[in-house]
């Protein structure tokens, strides 16, 4: 039995609605019925540790998007630890199955944890926790199920914002230096304490930060709400000054071209204006990114299937948006072809913006299962998705 989820975010103080222990817990139940006397092969598509948005970076000199050096390494093997101290419960729990036999656990890295293959010391924590053998060996960032017919990659690589070829990927800028800093900003600056500050980091996709700024802003009542923008106007201004940001806007802007690098550009621009009256237009403007992002996902995993190497394959599996997606692809490879996304397993604000442009948090819980032939019930495989909504 091969099953998939993505997206689980573990950091040290990562806040979460329901323990990861006591959702593995429930997951682990709900796999021992399906399993029968099965082992269970647990692939997790990406992002299971988040090194990017960890606001421990900002009592140290160092950035997620700085060149590696021993330093770095020290850092982010820090944060490993402290990660594997803080769920210790939830990885005692799949050490304990692993020890029994009953399951294997596979790694894929995504866009938050990559940095992981260059920090041996922090690959062998992992693996210890997880009673895995493998010490310093690197992760994958993508496995080939031939079984099952199953590529899997975490997604990032269809995202512009989150992969680049050379160099930093944009989200590892936007991410520690406005996402991370603003409730730490807010707390500093204004001895603000409100209850929804951290909710920022839950907001999917990213793009969608600033509208959900400028959200909390127009909640507050006015007083408040424009302290609120002007914080967030400083961080943007800093942000767009940041050498690094500089550096990137520079390598990615094409001349006489409105790309990718413009958009976000004028994006964060126009959300540090905290006189513009006319919110429709900055909710187009989120969308229109959206949409780029949105649809190139089902589109590359069709374009990878039919790379070399990939002929037996008819399925891809992703995750990285937190979004769950099943995408039929057609025929390919000789049969029926699929694009999946098992979503995540955290909180997620999602725009709406059909009436008064607004953010609605629910609790995500999604993975997809591939069954042996011999499976009772007839079935290939089973995607399921749940939410829960909070009062």
């Amino acid at each position: 039995m091969l099953v998939f989820i993505s997206d689980i975010h573990l950091r040290a103080g990562g806040r979460t609605n329901v323990p990861r222990v006591e959702q593995l817990k429930r997951f682990w139940q709900r796999l021992e019925t399906a399993r029968r006397s099965d082992r269970v092969t647990l692939c997790f598509v990406g992002d299971t540790f988040d090194l990017v948005r960890d606001p421990s970076w900002f009592a140290t000199p160092h950035r997620p998007y700085h060149p590696m050096t021993p330093e770095l390494e020290a850092q982010v093997e820090k944060l490993i630890r402290a990660t594997l101290e803080a769920e210790k419960d939830f990885f005692a729990l799949l050490k304990g199955q692993v020890a029994s036999g009953a399951l294997d656990v596979e790694l894929i890295l995504g866009n938050h944890d990559r940095m992981l293959n260059e920090v041996p010391g922090a690959r062998v924590a992992i693996r210890q926790a997880l009673g895995l053998e493998g010490g310093k060996d690197e992760f994958p960032m993508e496995r080939r199920f031939e079984e099952e017919g199953v590529l899997a990659y975490h997604g990032h690589v269809a995202d512009a914002v989150s992969s680049h070829e050379e160099g930093v990927p944009f989200a590892e800028l936007f991410c520690p230096e406005l996402i991370t800093r603003f409730p730490l900003e807010i707390r500093r600056q204004l001895d603000l304490q409100h209850p929804h500050l951290d909710d920022i980091d839950d907001v999917r996709p990213v793009v969608a930060v600033p509208t959900w700024v400028r959200t909390l802003a127009q909640t507050e009542g006015k007083a408040v709400g424009e302290q609120i923008s002007k914080v967030w106007a400083g961080l943007v201004e800093e942000f767009l000054d940041n050498p690094h940001v500089v550096g990137w806007f520079k390598q990615n802007h094409r001349r006489f071209r409105f790309d990718f690098a413009q958009k976000m550009k004028v994006l964060l621009a126009m959300s540090a204006r905290r006189g513009l009256k006319e919110q429709s237009r900055f909710t187009a403007a989120h969308d229109v990114l959206f949409r780029l992002l949105d649809t190139k996902f089902s589109g590359t995993a069709a374009k990878k299937l039919g790379e070399k190497g990939n002929a037996r394959l008819r399925y891809v599996v992703n995750g990285h948006t937190h979004f769950a997606n099943m995408t039929p692809l057609g025929t390919l490879n000789g049969g029926r072809a699929c694009y999946f996304n098992v979503g995540t397993w955290r909180t997620v604000h999602q725009l709406g913006h059909e009436g008064t442009p607004s953010f609605m948090p629910f609790d995500a819980m999604g993975y997809l299962a591939f069954f042996g032939k011999n499976d009772p019930l007839g079935r290939e495989l089973e995607w399921w998705q749940g939410a829960v909504l909070p009062r």
